[in-house]
């Protein structure tokens, strides 16, 4: 190696082989790590990669009692997918079992028919893409829990105080309508006390027709989708909350999307210092509870609730919120906050998932004339000739109706369903869930996978990414399609058909791949109420008022999927529009 010439004057000569060595440890020095650091992870990925594949080839061979789930490779030691995961959740469970273009044909990376483990630090979570595994982990569903996720929630986005985490972390009663026998605890949040008096609904959702500035001549708006959050929600609250609530708070609407936006960073656990705006306005919402708590427990005393009692008042609204505040007052650990969060869980509940849909539903109904003409006259068509009013019952069962919405839901709603056995592992399909394992279920998955919906029967005539909304109706030739058909709208786990002569809506084979609502004895609570409000609030936008987009090319209008997997997906930009009053609107 040649020094150069200053070298020779600032050391002796007699130092230059020691500084050659000294040269030569330094270089090992810095190489030596980095070849471990670069080892490491490859020598991680091969070693998984084998055990993924020889638990695959001892599926095959049928070495074991139970199949085993195969550990999806990873990287890193120890955190495994973490990652990943934190970063964007939905798009890599998505991704570990869609078409891959990493080959000159394109292939499923892990296909769906295999139950796969994902690592997150000391966490497992099994993905199951299977339908048939998907309904057999269903019903197991007295066995199961979603315990972490109440907690995860209750932690992260609501908020709550580590004395209410450790009540709910101790409740064991399970997930089923009825407590668990032999369980210490019975959470009195069970199924049966979600009762909302759909007849209260409908009066106080014609708010939506006393919108400012909206007469005959056309009112132009910049943004369907804020338009839509203040009427919308405003007229929701009132009917879950009552008016009190917004009259005391009159930013609340804003302060609630404005929390709403920022879930996905509550729920992947940011701290304070990288989102401090969201944390503020979470504490003004709670405060915003807490004040009109204490307004309407001294204008209205809480009681039992008897058959006498109205649906609906202005202090605390429906039934439902009468009930809750019962109970939770009789609760000695829940303190005024604790209230003040449990409501705001519910109001998100709510209104979060459903302002989307109603979104996409009018955007997808403009984006096709002919099938706004079609939903419009669904609407005409169930005119009580009677009362001339909308027979919301008649309505809910029309075909075209059914179907758009069933639509809506499989494309615009991406939620992670997640089950852990409670007391022991849980047999589905053959494998085992173990007792420290987490079920993960995506409903994209599902709604996007078109070998499941073949196996269905129900082959698809457009591309699952596209929208569809004749997707679920079905004709006469139609290998699916009964002679007589149910007059009762279908629970959503249900195989069961509805329609007229000549069109069917048909939910029929699609039980493991339809999933807006999760499954089991867990499915959400409030679909009946977010159906209701969806079609009470379409049908009165169609009926009542002309509504234009003002974008004549809306393909730059689609759903945001940072959003996913937590629910429905709001748009990625703002759509503006223009609405006016129908000159002679029908009632």
């Amino acid at each position: 190696m040649q020094h150069p010439a200053y070298i020779y004057d600032i050391f002796p000569i007699s130092v230059l082989p020691a500084l050659r060595n000294t040269w030569g440890v330094m270089q090992h020095m810095f190489y030596f790590p980095l070849a471990v650091i670069t080892l490491i992870p490859l020598v991680t990925y091969a070693i998984t990669a084998v055990r993924f594949h020889s638990a695959l080839k001892a599926n095959k061979d049928k070495k074991s009692a139970n199949l085993l789930i195969p550990v999806v490779p990873y990287w890193i030691p120890f955190l495994g997918h973490a990652i990943p995961m934190a970063m964007d959740s939905g798009a890599f469970v998505a991704k570990l079992t869609s078409v891959s273009g990493l080959t000159s044909e394109p292939r499923k990376r892990f296909g769906t028919d295999t139950p796969i483990s994902i690592r997150v630090g000391t966490l497992k979570f099994t993905l199951i893409t299977n339908s048939q595994h998907i309904q057999s982990m269903f019903k197991s569903s007295r066995l199961l829990t979603n315990k972490p996720v109440t907690i995860h929630v209750l932690d992260h986005l609501l908020g709550a105080s580590k004395k209410i985490l450790s009540f709910y972390e101790a409740d064991d009663s399970g997930m089923a309508a009825k407590a668990r026998a032999g369980s210490k605890l019975t959470n009195i949040f069970r199924a049966n006390i979600f009762v909302l008096s759909m007849s209260a609904l409908w009066p106080l959702l014609i708010v939506i027709l006393k919108a400012p500035d909206i007469g005959n001549d056309w009112v132009e708006y910049p943004d369907l989708y804020k338009f839509l959050q203040l009427l919308v929600t405003h007229s929701s609250i009132e009917t879950v909350f009552g008016t009190k609530l917004l009259e005391l708070n009159p930013t609340f609407v804003e302060d609630f999307w404005e929390f709403e936006t920022s879930a996905p960073q509550f729920l992947h656990a940011m701290p304070r210092w990288l989102i401090p705006s969201a944390f503020r306005v979470r504490e003004k919402l709670i405060k915003s509870f807490v004040k009109w708590h204490a307004y309407a427990h001294s204008h209205y005393t809480i009681s039992e609730t008897s058959p006498d009692e109205s649906d609906w008042e202005p202090n605390f609204g429906s039934r439902l919120i009468r009930m809750r505040q019962d109970g939770l007052l009789k609760m000695e650990i829940m303190d005024a906050e604790a209230r003040a969060s449990e409501d705001l869980g519910l109001m998100f509940g709510l209104n979060a998932n459903v302002l989307p849909c109603i979104f996409w539903y009018i955007v997808e109904a403009m984006r096709r004339p002919n099938i706004l003409v079609g939903l419009q006259a669904d609407v005409a068509n169930s005119i009580s000739p009677v009362t001339g009013k909308i027979d919301l019952e008649k309505l809910s069962r029309q075909p075209l109706t059914q179907s758009m919405h069933a639509e809506i839901l499989r494309l615009y709603i991406a939620i992670f369903t997640l089950r852990h056995g409670e007391t022991g592992p849980v047999q589905f399909s053959g494998y085992q869930l173990g007792a420290e394992q987490l079920a993960l279920i995506y409903s994209r998955t599902g709604a996007l996978d078109e070998e499941a919906w073949v196996r269905s029967g129900r082959a698809p005539k457009t591309p699952l990414e596209q929208f569809d909304a004749e997707r679920f109706l079905i004709g006469p030739d139609h290998p699916l399609w009964v002679g007589s058909v149910q007059e009762e709208y279908p629970s959503v786990m249900r195989d069961a058909t509805v329609g007229s002569r000549d069109k069917q809506f048909s939910m029929e084979g699609l039980a493991g791949v339809w999933l807006p609502f999760g499954g089991g004895d867990r499915m959400c609570p409030g679909r009946h109420y977010a159906k209701t409000e969806m079609t009470i609030t379409l049908a009165l936008l169609f009926n009542k008022f002309d509504l234009e987009l003002m974008m004549t090319d809306t393909s730059a209008v689609q759903p945001n999927l940072r959003f996913a997997p937590f629910g429905s997906l709001p748009p990625t930009c703002a759509l503006p529009f223009r609405i006016r009053r129908k000159a002679a609107p029908m009632n």
